[in-house]
């Protein structure tokens, strides 16, 4: 089942209103070692605070006395729990942001920051996990794939994950994380059947 938004996010918030001192929205960020602030009123979100916007005041002896409503950023871009987490990782990239509030209704429901995806795509891709990595160029579609992953079944290769990059002319390389294993014979076998194997390099058959 895929992941969405609910299974990641972090519901444990620390908020401020538009009335607190910039100040003490800076000792709350330092102290819980976060970058981001939701800004709501009567539980409502109304503005999200990032370190970024704090910057003048550290900076600026003159905004010293700046409120948290001065500073925000109201042009928000929001989720809801059931928003998919590619959607959302997505969302990131696009919009150049470091988070995205997480809202149910018109009630703030959770938050979820560019470290919570990369978490989630570190676990998803195993990096953390002892691998063999075997990256295969690919030309058709996914008959085309599904004869890489049977030709590394049949030699006990088990998948723990797989990403797929676009290459010149149609074609496609799979990336597959494998149990550690050796991976010659799969290296040999996929050569035979016409497979070009990017990494790891092995002798000819």
């Amino acid at each position: 089942m895929a992941l969405s938004v609910r299974d990641i996010m972090s519901t444990q918030l620390v908020t401020v209103t538009r009335d607190e001192p910039a100040r003490r929205a800076y000792d709350l960020m330092r102290d819980r070692r976060i970058r981001h602030l939701p800004v709501v009123a009567e539980g409502r979100l109304v503005g999200i605070l990032s370190d970024r916007d704090l910057r003048p005041v550290l900076l600026a002896p003159g905004l010293a006395h700046a409120t948290v409503g001065e500073l925000m950023s109201e042009d928000l871009t929001t989720i809801t729990p059931d928003t998919p987490v590619e959607d959302a990782a997505s969302l990131l990239v696009v919009k150049k942001i470091g988070c995205l509030p997480v809202v149910e209704g018109d009630r703030l429901a959770g938050i979820v920051t560019e470290t919570d995806l990369l978490a989630v795509l570190v676990e998803l891709l195993g990096l953390l996990t002892q691998s063999t990595r075997l990256d295969v160029r690919v030309s058709g579609g996914p008959a085309t794939y599904e004869q890489v992953v049977e030709i590394v079944r049949q030699h006990q290769g088990r998948i723990l994950s797989v990403g797929a990059v676009p290459a010149a002319a149609g074609e496609t390389v799979f990336s597959l994380r494998l149990e550690p294993c050796d991976v010659r014979p799969l290296v040999q076998a996929l050569t035979r059947a016409g497979f070009e194997v990017l990494s790891p390099k092995v002798g000819a058959p």
